[in-house]
This record gives C-alpha cells, sequence and structure tokens, in this order.
C-alpha cells in the first residue's frame, strides 16, 4: 500500500510539474505584431516579406506575428481590425494597403501602426499620432514618359484602372493629363472586379497599342491574365510596379515593395528600441525605379517598335 501511495504522489507531482511548465511557458508567449494585407499579390506580399525580415532581424526575434490578408474586402479588413485591436498581447500593428491602414486607424489610436503601400496618406486620412510609414507616391507624369520613351511610335493609350477606388481614378485622371500633355490619346478601360477589368481589356486591345497600370489591388491581383492577354495582343504593358513585372509586362517604374517593407520594417526597429516614436517618423516617401522584362520585350520585338538603346539598358 506505501509503494501504491508513493506512486500516486510520484504523479501528482510530475502532473503539478508539467501544469506549472505549462503555464509559466503560455505566460512568457511573445508579444504580437498584427499584420493587416488588403490583397495577397506580388507587391504587397513582397513588402510584408521585407518587414518580417527587417523587424525580426532588428529586434532579435523577440515578438510573433499574426497576418491576416482581407482578399481585396474593405468590410473584411474592418472586421479583421476590430479583430487584431480587441488583442491585449498585440503591442503594434502594420497595413500593407490603403484600406487596411484606414481600418486599422479607425480602431486603434495608441499602439503603433505602421503603413505602406498607401499613396495617398494625407487624403485618406489616416494621419494619427501612432502612425509612421512609407508612401509609395510618385508622379505618374513620368510613367507616361518612360512608356512613351520606351514605346516611342505608341499613340493610343490604354489606362487600367478600377473605378470603385477613388486612389485608382486619381491616378488615371493623372495619366490621362500626362498622356495629353505628350499628344497621346488616352483610352480608359475600367474594371471594378478582377472579371470586369480583365473583360474590359480584352474588349479594348484592338483599340491601343500601349496600356499603363497604375497602382491598384485589383488590378495586381490579376497581372498575370492581364499581362497574358497584352502579350498575345502585341500589346506592351507598362506598369507603375516595379515588383510587378516579374508577373509578366514588359516594363515597370515604380517601387521595389521589398524594399519599402524591409525600410519600414527598421523604422519600426527604431520605435520598438526607443530611438523615436512613430509620429516622429511620419510617412516619407521612396523614389521609383525602373525595371525591363527583357524576355517580353524580346517577344514583342517583332511587332513593337521599342526604342533599342533604352529597352537594352
Amino acid at each position: 500500500m506505501k509503494k501504491v501511495g508513493i506512486s500516486f504522489l510520484v504523479v501528482l507531482l510530475l502532473l503539478g510539474l508539467f501544469w506549472f511548465v505549462k503555464n509559466r511557458n503560455l505566460g512568457q508567449q511573445k508579444p504580437v505584431i498584427a499584420v493587416l494585407k488588403i490583397a495577397s499579390h506580388p507587391a504587397i506580399d513582397a513588402a510584408c516579406d521585407g518587414f518580417c525580415e527587417a523587424f525580426t532581424a532588428g529586434t532579435g526575434d523577440q515578438y510573433a506575428f499574426v497576418v491576416k490578408n482581407a482578399d481585396g474586402s474593405v468590410a473584411n479588413a474592418q472586421t479583421i481590425a476590430q479583430s487584431l485591436t480587441s488583442r491585449p498581447d498585440v503591442v503594434g500593428f502594420v497595413a500593407f494597403g490603403t484600406p487596411a491602414a484606414q481600418a486599422l486607424v479607425q480602431k486603434e489610436s495608441v499602439r503603433p501602426i505602421f503603413v505602406t503601400a498607401v499613396t495617398y496618406p494625407e487624403k485618406s486620412g489616416i494621419l494619427q499620432n501612432n502612425v509612421a510609414g512609407i508612401s509609395d507616391y510618385f508622379d505618374l507624369k513620368d510613367l507616361v514618359v518612360f512608356a512613351h520613351k520606351l514605346v516611342p511610335g505608341a499613340s493610343q493609350i490604354g489606362i487600367l484602372y478600377n473605378p470603385g477606388s477613388e486612389v485608382a481614378c486619381e491616378e488615371m485622371l493623372e495619366i490621362e493629363d500626362a498622356c495629353r500633355v505628350k499628344g497621346l490619346t488616352p483610352i480608359r478601360i475600367a474594371g471594378v472586379t478582377e472579371a470586369d477589368i480583365l473583360g474590359a481589356l480584352k474588349s479594348n486591345l484592338r483599340k491601343i497599342d500601349l496600356c499603363v497600370a497604375p497602382t491598384d489591388n485589383t488590378i495586381a491581383s490579376v497581372m498575370s491574365a492581364l499581362a497574358a492577354q497584352c502579350k498575345e495582343a502585341r500589346v506592351p504593358m507598362i506598369v507603375a510596379d516595379k515588383t510587378l513585372v516579374s508577373a509578366g509586362p514588359a516594363a515597370g517604374l515604380g517601387m521595389d515593395y521589398y524594399q519599402l517593407g524591409f525600410d519600414l520594417g527598421l523604422a519600426a526597429t527604431r520605435v520598438f528600441l526607443g530611438e523615436c516614436t512613430a509620429v516622429e517618423i511620419g510617412i516619407v516617401r521612396a523614389e521609383p525605379a525602373i525595371a525591363l522584362n527583357q524576355p517580353v520585350i524580346k517577344e514583342l520585338s517583332s511587332a513593337v517598335a521599342f526604342d533599342k538603346d533604352f529597352s537594352q539598358e
């Protein structure tokens, strides 16, 4: 009986020790950085990867990440933001895309929010004391100048845009004005959904000899299909996003979104190391860069007169 009693006590002690260790470990879980992406596509995914890499390297892997994707839906972004901001273990937030940033800013005014892939931060209403970030805005006149320099014989310029997005509409008007200044004819190609924009491009391909696409989540989500349509029709596609060139467009002028995310991660590291506050960083702008898709340019060169010197840089 004594042996049975001792064995029973040993089991109880082991169970108690297990319970103690388990609960102590639960109490030592890492604080959380909550990430909200408005959608998943190459640019935003690259920015997210860059942020996580830089922040983890800078803080010594002291934080855990929770990454949520709104799948292009503003309503989803708002619901996710409500859920994330109600969590006491979250010590900071990251937003990729204007609707994601707006959703988080509406719910949180104390803990830091880091944003990028936001084109018009002032007009978007996201500027408050706990927000820091990097805008992806650049003058879209430069996109038109670049596109016309690459394809100097083009005159009918198709402009892809989402009329359901205020930012996309503003960008379309900027491109339209820049085309007229250069004596080019702009042709609007509108679509609210992914299927809409694919159908609109298909029906307009015979009317255009060059296609340009500003930054937009709906367009970016189907970039491979859009680029494939353009290539089949022998219409060069130029995008305002360097990252998306890998999806098939002939060229791009825009941001390296991985680098945007990486630089945002460095900024967030400074805040969490106590070197500065989010408001002291504020919203800054990055410089665009050129990306050429040489295989696509080569494939189209039999039908398209690219500027030889410029297209081979």
